[in-house]
Protein backbone atom coordinates (compact mmCIF):
# COMPACT_ATOMS: atom_id res chain seq x y z
CA UNK A 1 0.00 0.00 0.00
CA UNK A 2 1.39 3.36 -0.96
CA UNK A 3 1.40 6.57 0.94
CA UNK A 4 -1.50 8.28 -0.70
CA UNK A 5 -3.76 4.90 -0.72
CA UNK A 6 -2.90 4.71 3.16
CA UNK A 7 -4.13 8.68 3.59
CA UNK A 8 -7.07 7.79 1.63
CA UNK A 9 -8.22 4.86 3.93
CA UNK A 10 -8.04 6.99 6.70
CA UNK A 11 -9.73 9.82 5.66
CA UNK A 12 -12.45 7.32 4.53
CA UNK A 13 -12.48 6.10 8.38
CA UNK A 14 -12.39 9.45 9.63
CA UNK A 15 -15.39 10.88 7.69
CA UNK A 16 -17.32 7.44 8.43
CA UNK A 17 -16.58 7.89 11.91
CA UNK A 18 -17.57 11.75 11.89
CA UNK A 19 -20.85 10.66 10.12
CA UNK A 20 -22.52 8.01 12.70
CA UNK A 21 -21.11 10.82 15.16
CA UNK A 22 -22.93 13.13 13.65
CA UNK A 23 -26.13 11.25 13.02
CA UNK A 24 -26.19 9.78 16.01
CA UNK A 25 -26.39 13.06 17.98
CA UNK A 26 -28.84 15.03 15.73
CA UNK A 27 -31.15 11.58 16.50
CA UNK A 28 -31.04 11.85 19.65
CA UNK A 29 -30.34 15.59 21.21
CA UNK A 30 -33.01 17.00 18.31
CA UNK A 31 -35.57 14.45 19.56
CA UNK A 32 -35.47 15.41 23.63
CA UNK A 33 -35.06 19.07 23.32
CA UNK A 34 -38.06 19.93 21.42
CA UNK A 35 -41.68 20.31 22.00
CA UNK A 36 -44.11 19.11 19.83
CA UNK A 37 -46.39 21.26 17.57
CA UNK A 38 -49.62 19.62 16.63
CA UNK A 39 -50.53 20.76 12.87
CA UNK A 40 -54.38 20.96 12.07
CA UNK A 41 -55.20 18.42 9.67
CA UNK A 42 -54.16 18.35 6.66
CA UNK A 43 -51.11 20.36 7.05
CA UNK A 44 -48.59 17.31 6.78
CA UNK A 45 -45.56 17.31 4.83
CA UNK A 46 -44.59 21.22 3.84
CA UNK A 47 -47.53 23.74 3.94
CA UNK A 48 -48.32 26.21 1.85
CA UNK A 49 -46.24 29.04 4.47
CA UNK A 50 -49.43 31.53 3.53
CA UNK A 51 -51.81 28.95 5.16
CA UNK A 52 -50.07 28.63 8.60
CA UNK A 53 -52.11 28.91 11.16
CA UNK A 54 -51.07 32.18 13.31
CA UNK A 55 -50.94 29.87 16.50
CA UNK A 56 -48.99 27.71 15.11
CA UNK A 57 -46.74 30.42 13.35
CA UNK A 58 -46.37 31.71 16.79
CA UNK A 59 -45.29 28.24 18.50
CA UNK A 60 -42.76 28.02 15.22
CA UNK A 61 -41.01 30.69 16.41
CA UNK A 62 -40.46 29.30 19.95
CA UNK A 63 -39.29 25.81 18.65
CA UNK A 64 -39.57 25.90 15.20
CA UNK A 65 -36.78 25.77 12.13
CA UNK A 66 -34.42 29.42 12.77
CA UNK A 67 -35.65 30.44 9.13
CA UNK A 68 -39.20 30.65 9.91
CA UNK A 69 -39.86 34.35 9.48
CA UNK A 70 -37.61 34.43 6.83
CA UNK A 71 -39.40 31.80 5.47
CA UNK A 72 -42.52 33.95 5.68
CA UNK A 73 -40.88 37.14 4.06
CA UNK A 74 -39.65 35.10 1.41
CA UNK A 75 -42.91 33.69 1.01
CA UNK A 76 -44.60 37.09 1.39
CA UNK A 77 -42.00 38.80 -1.70
CA UNK A 78 -43.50 36.28 -3.62
CA UNK A 79 -47.33 36.84 -2.73
CA UNK A 80 -46.63 40.80 -2.97
CA UNK A 81 -45.30 40.68 -6.23
CA UNK A 82 -48.03 38.69 -8.06
CA UNK A 83 -50.47 41.34 -6.24
CA UNK A 84 -48.57 44.34 -7.08
CA UNK A 85 -46.56 43.59 -9.36
CA UNK A 86 -43.67 45.12 -7.47
CA UNK A 87 -40.68 43.54 -5.63
CA UNK A 88 -40.71 43.67 -1.88
CA UNK A 89 -37.59 45.87 -2.53
CA UNK A 90 -39.31 48.26 -4.53
CA UNK A 91 -42.38 48.60 -1.65
CA UNK A 92 -40.33 49.01 1.33
CA UNK A 93 -37.89 51.76 -0.34
CA UNK A 94 -40.97 53.92 -1.36
CA UNK A 95 -42.70 53.48 2.37
CA UNK A 96 -39.08 53.95 3.61
CA UNK A 97 -38.81 57.28 1.27
CA UNK A 98 -42.09 58.42 3.08
CA UNK A 99 -40.42 58.12 6.64
CA UNK A 100 -41.69 54.29 7.21
CA UNK A 101 -38.88 52.88 8.34
CA UNK A 102 -38.99 49.29 7.52
CA UNK A 103 -36.20 46.66 8.20
CA UNK A 104 -35.92 43.26 8.00
CA UNK A 105 -36.43 42.60 11.63
CA UNK A 106 -39.51 45.04 11.19
CA UNK A 107 -41.31 43.28 9.01
CA UNK A 108 -40.85 40.31 10.28
CA UNK A 109 -41.89 41.53 13.39
CA UNK A 110 -45.36 42.70 12.19
CA UNK A 111 -46.03 38.96 11.35
CA UNK A 112 -45.10 38.17 14.68
CA UNK A 113 -47.17 40.43 16.45
CA UNK A 114 -49.95 40.11 13.74
CA UNK A 115 -50.01 36.48 14.64
CA UNK A 116 -50.00 37.44 18.51
CA UNK A 117 -53.32 39.93 18.43
CA UNK A 118 -55.17 37.56 15.57
CA UNK A 119 -53.85 33.82 16.81
CA UNK A 120 -56.95 32.68 14.56
CA UNK A 121 -55.91 33.70 11.56
CA UNK A 122 -53.31 32.40 9.21
CA UNK A 123 -50.05 33.85 8.07
CA UNK A 124 -51.73 35.29 4.87
CA UNK A 125 -54.02 37.77 6.93
CA UNK A 126 -50.28 39.29 8.38
CA UNK A 127 -48.81 39.29 4.89
CA UNK A 128 -51.77 41.32 3.57
CA UNK A 129 -51.68 43.45 6.51
CA UNK A 130 -48.29 44.73 5.95
CA UNK A 131 -49.05 45.01 2.25
CA UNK A 132 -51.76 47.88 3.65
CA UNK A 133 -49.17 49.42 5.19
CA UNK A 134 -46.51 49.15 2.83
CA UNK A 135 -48.54 50.68 -0.03
CA UNK A 136 -50.87 53.11 2.12
CA UNK A 137 -47.71 55.06 2.63
CA UNK A 138 -47.56 56.11 -1.36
Amino acid sequence: MNRFTNIQSTLRKAFTAFAAVVALSTLTAGNSAAKEILLPDGMGGVPDIGTIPCNIFTQMLVIGPLGTRHSLLTWAEGYLYAKTDRSMEELVSEANAAGAGWSFTALTDHFVSYCQEHPEAVTKSAVQDLAGKLTTRR
